[in-house]
């Protein structure tokens, strides 16, 4: 499975939650049901990926969820 997101998701938004479409972050926040709620809001029925940004210097370690 081939994973895409924007060149800039590691310097941009280090220690946060993002929820990608299509490759594009469409919401970020510090708290990931926010972040899923707003995106839900504004693409209902998109395939989306919620992914936990690492801070810098914990670039290996990744966690994301995608709901279909």
């Amino acid at each position: 499975m081939k994973f895409k997101y924007p060149k800039n998701l590691f310097s941009k938004y280090a220690g946060m939650d993002v929820v990608l479409v299509n490759g594009k972050v469409v919401s970020a926040s510090k708290d990931a049901s926010q972040a899923l709620i707003r995106a839900q809001k504004e693409y209902p029925i998109e395939k989306m990926t919620l992914f936990s940004v690492p801070i810098k210097g914990y670039k290996n370690m990744l966690i994301w969820f995608s709901h279909t």
